[in-house]
């Protein structure tokens, strides 16, 4: 005769084998997951900024400031041009300016690098006379990872933020004022590294459907700064499900002629992030 003790314990394998059967179930419908500066961000870093450094002139500190409006391109690049106002010294004067750069690593290790000329002349005193003037910076900064400060560029830990000279017709040349490393640069409102990724699977053979991926930005220009904007990369997808497994492999693939992003993701139904994932979004890796 069995004992209702063994009967028992030969009942348990009998019932962790069954455990996959009965709960595993490949993912149908909507499945999303959501992502911001502590698990894992993406930028997209399109909207106005400051920026405030220094001239070395003559001995002494001058400054130099100026506003530009960035876009960041599906592909990671920088660009901007167009008409702004830019301080030398104590002279408020009108340029026209031109920005080119890119994107690279990624996550809260994500670099920018770009340059910015600017160029003025006709209308605008400087030093009490009207003066052409050229300006030439070049930069190379950080993503801020302490994500108990606001979102901002920082100096990198190798190497100086800011390079670059300055040139006033008839008063000669002077170089940008090394700057330390407090150097910061404060992001859009909006633009703080939270994305989402939502999924629309359909769960034949294989699994397949359609995604799309939400990058939060800056406000756009005619509404509100409270009132951030997000950009929205749509994306095929396609994978396999592994019953044994209960787990989810699936591909994410720019929509042909639009986002060039790429995402692969292993995740489990009902957990809140994927257990792996990688890729390329906006120009930066995605590794988590």
């Amino acid at each position: 005769m069995i004992s209702p003790m063994k009967s028992r314990l030969l009942f348990l394998p009998a019932l962790l084998l069954s455990l996959p059967l009965a709960f595993a179930q490949a993912p149908s419908g909507s499945v999303s997951f959501t992502f911001d500066r502590a698990t894992f961000p993406v930028w997209d870093f399109t909207g106005a900024y400051q920026f405030n450094q220094q001239i070395v002139g003559n001995g002494i500190l001058l400054p130099l400031s100026l506003q530009v409006f960035i876009t960041h391109s599906l592909a990671g690049r920088l660009s901007g041009t167009g008409a702004t106002m830019a301080t030398i010294g104590q002279d408020l004067v009108a340029a026209n300016y031109a920005l080119n750069g890119a994107v690279s690593l990624g996550g809260n290790a994500t670099r920018v690098t770009f340059t910015v000329t600017l160029a003025g002349s006709g209308l605008n005193l400087i030093a009490g006379q009207r003066r052409a003037y050229h300006v030439s910076l070049a930069y190379n900064l950080v993503v801020d990872p302490d994500t108990n400060n606001p979102p901002a560029w920082i100096a990198p830990e190798r190497g100086a933020p800011v390079r670059g000279t300055v040139s006033v017709s008839g008063l000669g040349s002077a170089a940008v004022a090394p700057a330390g490393t407090d150097f910061a640069v404060a992001l859009p409102p909006g633009v703080n590294g939270a994305w989402s990724v939502d999924m629309n699977i359909l769960p034949l053979n294989r699994l397949g459907g359609t995604a799309t991926i939400v990058v939060a930005g800056s406000a756009a220009p005619d509404r509100p700064a409270y009132q951030p904007a997000s950009l929205t990369l749509g994306a095929n997808l396609a994978g396999a499900y592994k019953p044994a497994l209960a787990l989810s492999q699936v591909q994410l693939t720019g929509l042909p002629g639009s986002s060039p992003a790429t995402l692969q993701m292993n995740f489990v139904n009902g957990y809140a992030y994927p257990a792996r994932m990688t890729g390329k979004i906006l120009g930066q890796t995605v590794n988590y």
